[in-house]
C-alpha cells in the first residue's frame, strides 16, 4: 500500500492546470515547499511552487522508463531501454505521435554512416567534422565540444535506426556525391518523408514492448518522501483528470520554445512579432525542469530562422535556384535553408521568392517540388518563359530582375560567388521559370535545461538530479538538427540503461 501523504508534487505551477481547465474547479491553493529548489533565491525571495489544490499521488502505471516527447529525441532514447528489456513508456501531449519531428524537413547532418560508405562516400564523422564545426560555430553554437560529441555518434545513430527498426533512408547517391552533400542524409523519399524514418522507429520500439500514450500533458515530477524524483503527473486532454506514472528514470524529451510568445518574449524579444512555424514547442519541459530545481542556459542564444515552406527553403542544396526579394534583388545564399529567413527578417524585406526551373521536379527531390506546389498553388508562378515575363508576375522591376540574373550567371561563369558564398548547386537557372513565396519564420531554439555530459538534468547547485535525465531541444546543447538531437536521445538511453544496470 502507498503511503500517499509522503509523495510531494514538483515544477507544477497554476498556470499548468489553468491551462488544462482545472483551476475554475478549484477552491483553494495550497503551497508545497519544492524541496528540490534552494529556499531562497540571490535576492533572498522564497521559491516555492504553487499546486492548485492536488488530489494525492495515485500511482495507476509503473515502468522502469518513462519518456516524456515523441519526437526523434524522445524515440531514439526509448531505443537502448527496450532493447534491453526494461519497461518503457512514451508519452506524448499531442494527439499523435511523433511530434514535431514528423513534420520537420527532414535534413539530417550525418556523415560516415552504413549507407554513405555503401554510396561511395569515403569521409568519415571526424573527417567532417572541421566543416560542420565552422558551420555550428557560424550559427552562434557555443559548446561545440559536445555539438562534435553528438555529430560523432549520429552515424552511429543512422545505422542503428535502419539494422534494428528498419528505417528507411535515401541512397545518398541520388543527391550527392564526393564533396557535394556527402555529409547530408535524408528519408527515403526525399525532403519532407520523415514518416519513412519514425513510423519504422515506433513500430520497432512497441514490438520491443514500449507502450505509448497520447494527449498526457505532463505537469509536474512526483517526489517521494527523500524529495526524490519517482514518477510525473500528467493532466489527460480528453478526460479532463490527473494520471500519475511511477518510473524509476523520467526522461525529458519535449523540445524547444518556439511556439512560446512569453518565452520568446523573455529571451528573444525581437522575434517576438516573427510567425511562427511549430506549434507544440510551448517550453513546458524547460518550465518543469526549472521549478523542480534544474538549471536553465543559453535560451538568449540566436534563434534561427526558416522559410515557412521548409522544404523550399532546401531546395538550394539538391537543385539551381535563386532567390530574390520584393524589389527583384538577391540577398543571400540558396544553399543554406536559414540564410534567406536570417537576411529577410534582420534586413526588412517582408517576404522573398525562390526562383526555380525543372530540375527541382525532374530530380531527387521530385516529390517535395511536387507536394510543395499542389499544396500552395496560389504562392506559384509559372511557367515564364523570360525575365521579363517573371518579374511580372512576382510583381518586381524587369530590369531589376534582368540585372541579378545576369550579375548571377557571371558568378557560376566564375565558379565562385563572390556576393553571398553558395557553394552546392552554384548554377544558372534555364528558362521556362518559375517563383514561389516564402515568409522568414520561428521553427527551433537554442538553449534550454542544463545537463551533464550523460544528460542528466544538473541543479541550481550543480549536482545531477537523480533519476531526471532530458534530451534533444529540450537541453542547452540539444537542438542542432533531426541527426543531432535522435544521436542526444540514443546516447540518454545508453546512459539510462547504465545507471539501471548499476542500480540492481
Amino acid at each position: 500500500m502507498e503511503r500517499r501523504a509522503f509523495f510531494k508534487l514538483a515544477g507544477l505551477s497554476a498556470t499548468a492546470f489553468a491551462a488544462g481547465g482545472m483551476l475554475g474547479a478549484c477552491s483553494s491553493v495550497e503551497h508545497i515547499s519544492n524541496t528540490l529548489v534552494p529556499s531562497a533565491d540571490s535576492d533572498g525571495a522564497s521559491q516555492v511552487s504553487t499546486v492548485v489544490a492536488q488530489p494525492p499521488v495515485s500511482f495507476s502505471n509503473s515502468v522502469d522508463v518513462l519518456v516524456v516527447g515523441s519526437g526523434v529525441s524522445g524515440l531514439s532514447a526509448a531505443m537502448a531501454p527496450a532493447e534491453a528489456g526494461y519497461k518503457v513508456m512514451v508519452v506524448d501531449k499531442l494527439s499523435l505521435l511523433g511530434g514535431e519531428s514528423y513534420d520537420a524537413d527532414g535534413i539530417m547532418h550525418v556523415a560516415g554512416s552504413k549507407l554513405q560508405k555503401k554510396a561511395g562516400f569515403a569521409q568519415s564523422a571526424e573527417d567532417a567534422w572541421p566543416a560542420r564545426k565552422k558551420e555550428l560555430s557560424a550559427a552562434g553554437v557555443g559548446n561545440l565540444d559536445f555539438a562534435k560529441s553528438l555529430y560523432l555518434a549520429a552515424p552511429r545513430w543512422v545505422d542503428r535506426l535502419s539494422d534494428s527498426y528498419g528505417a528507411q533512408f535515401a541512397d545518398p547517391s541520388t543527391y550527392g556525391k564526393e564533396g557535394v552533400n556527402d555529409a547530408v542524409m535524408l528519408p527515403k523519399n526525399g525532403l519532407g518523408d520523415m514518416q519513412s524514418v519514425m513510423v519504422p522507429l515506433r513500430d520497432g520500439l512497441s514490438s520491443k514492448g514500449a507502450a505509448f500514450q497520447t494527449g498526457y500533458r505532463a505537469v509536474a515530477f512526483i517526489l517521494d518522501e527523500s524529495a526524490v524524483v519517482c514518477g510525473m503527473r500528467f493532466f489527460v486532454e480528453e478526460s479532463g483528470s490527473v494520471i500519475d506514472v511511477r518510473a524509476g528514470v523520467v526522461v525529458v524529451a519535449t523540445g524547444g520554445f518556439a511556439s512560446s510568445q512569453p518565452l520568446v518574449s523573455a529571451h528573444a524579444p525581437a522575434l517576438l512579432r516573427v510567425g511562427c512555424f511549430t506549434y507544440a514547442s510551448m517550453g513546458e519541459g524547460q518550465e518543469l525542469c526549472r521549478r523542480a530545481g534544474g538549471q536553465l542556459s543559453g535560451m538568449d542564444g540566436t534563434l534561427p530562422l526558416t522559410s515557412d515552406l521548409p522544404q523550399v527553403s532546401a531546395w538550394g542544396m539538391f537543385a539551381p535556384t535563386l532567390i530574390v526579394d520584393a524589389q527583384g534583388r538577391r540577398f543571400a545564399r540558396e544553399d543554406d535553408v536559414n540564410a534567406p529567413a536570417n537576411a529577410c527578417f534582420s534586413q526588412d524585406r517582408g517576404y522573398w521568392w525562390t526562383v526555380f526551373d525543372k530540375r527541382i521536379s525532374d530530380g531527387s527531390q521530385s516529390r517535395s517540388a511536387a507536394q510543395m506546389t499542389s499544396k500552395y498553388a496560389k504562392r506559384l508562378v509559372g511557367p515564364c518563359d523570360d525575365a521579363a515575363e517573371l518579374a511580372a508576375a512576382i510583381g518586381v522591376p524587369a530590369d531589376v530582375l534582368q540585372a541579378t540574373m545576369e550579375r548571377f550567371d557571371k558568378l557560376v561563369s566564375a565558379g565562385k560567388d563572390d556576393d553571398f558564398g553558395r557553394t552546392v548547386n552554384l548554377k544558372s537557372l534555364q528558362a521556362p521559370y518559375y517563383a514561389i513565396k516564402q515568409l522568414p519564420v520561428r521553427y527551433r531554439t537554442r538553449g534550454g535545461v542544463l545537463t551533464d555530459e550523460n544528460g542528466r538534468l544538473t541543479g541550481t547547485s550543480g549536482v545531477s538530479i537523480r533519476n531526471v535525465y532530458c534530451c534533444g531541444s529540450v537541453a542547452a546543447n540539444g537542438g542542432e538538427g533531426l541527426a543531432s538531437n535522435g544521436a542526444f536521445g540514443m546516447l540518454v538511453g545508453e546512459a539510462v540503461v547504465s545507471a539501471l544496470e548499476a542500480a540492481r
